[in-house]
């Protein structure tokens, strides 16, 4: 039987894993997730230029963070499709990050008046209409803390809550 790994695995984390001090996982899957990516998005910050896709680079560090990330979602139950996408998906989201807070884009900072100074130059009613609902929603106040509402609403998004 041939077990294939989703494409985009590797998104440079050959390069990036070795450098990773990787917390005891404590069963918590939310605290788990975040403590590893969270060292993650750490090693992409002092390494910006890593490579998005190394497809090929396979290592022992690789297989350590695949490793760590599957027993971090070892709780949830998802089979190893979904534990798999699961891992890329979040691995591939903290890269994305870390390359818009290197190019100076924040998420919560200043995208709304951004997008808002864009409004009259082209027919967007789409985002007229969200961003007139805008000022009720109320921004994280650091990038570290929608870093981790992020997570939050990727990981619980995918992995429903237990009631």
């Amino acid at each position: 039987m041939t077990h294939r790994i989703p494409i985009g695995y590797g998104l440079g984390i050959a390069r990036l894993a070795a450098e990773i001090d990787y917390p005891s996982l404590t069963g918590d899957v939310q605290h788990d997730i975040i403590g590893i990516l969270e060292q993650l998005r750490a090693v992409c910050r002092r390494h910006p230029s890593v490579p998005e896709v190394e497809p090929s680079n396979v290592d022992p560090h690789t297989m350590r963070y695949l490793d760590r990330m599957a027993g971090a979602l070892a709780p949830t139950g998802l089979d190893a499709t979904a534990t798999l996408t699961v891992i890329c998906l979040l691995t591939g989201w903290v890269r994305a990050l870390t390359a818009q807070e290197e190019a100076g884009f924040s998420a919560h900072a200043n995208m709304a008046d951004h997008i808002s100074a864009m409004l009259p130059h082209g027919d967007y009613p789409q985002l007229t209409a969200l961003l007139a609902t805008l000022k009720s929603v109320t921004f994280p106040p650091d990038t570290d803390t929608a870093f981790r509402k992020c997570i939050e609403a990727l990981l619980f998004g995918i992995i429903p809550l237990e009631p």
